[in-house]
């Protein structure tokens, strides 16, 4: 008598090719670089100012630091408008003072915004007329919207310096 040895399915089998699919999607769509929207018509120094601190988006930050490995908010604000040629104040409170105030109706591309986060004063530049990108502490050079929130809560103004 000759027996037949039984095929056995291994468990993973049934499920791994489905986790393998999963994983190709995450891979190409996970990990999208985030969209955002800048305004059609500008140019100039404006446009500069914002491709380039775009190119800047994951850097690290690092208290006091002003670029270009890692930043601190002001130094980031600096750092990216000094490569345009401008030359502006280090500090946010110096910041805060230069340029002129710009309401929320005629914020553009490149201004600058500002925030009071625990009595500090936090800034970053603006990529549309919700969507800013500024150092932050825990996750580097990152956007945000002003619709969020912690933000919204902590919004203070726009300035000008351009």
């Amino acid at each position: 008598m000759v027996l037949k040895k039984e095929k056995t399915v291994r468990p993973y089998t049934l499920w791994m090719p489905w986790v393998c699919l999963l994983m190709v999607i995450l891979l190409l769509f996970g990990c999208a670089p985030k969209k955002v929207h800048v305004y059609e018509h500008i140019g100039g120094v404006r446009n500069n100012i914002i491709e380039f601190a775009m190119g800047l988006h994951g850097r690290p930050y690092k208290s006091g630091a002003k670029g270009p490995s890692a930043f601190d908010c002001s130094g980031f604000v600096y750092y990216v408008y000094k490569n345009s040629g401008i030359t502006l104040p280090i500090t946010a409170e110096r910041l805060e003072q230069t340029g002129y105030e710009v309401s929320g109706s005629a914020v553009m591309p490149g201004d600058l915004v500002f925030f009071s986060i625990k009595k500090e004063l936090h800034i970053g530049i603006m990529l549309n007329k919700r969507e800013f990108i500024h150092a932050s502490k825990t996750r580097g050079v990152a956007i945000d919207s002003l619709d969020t929130r912690y933000w919204a809560q902590s919004f203070k103004g726009f300035r000008s310096v351009l």
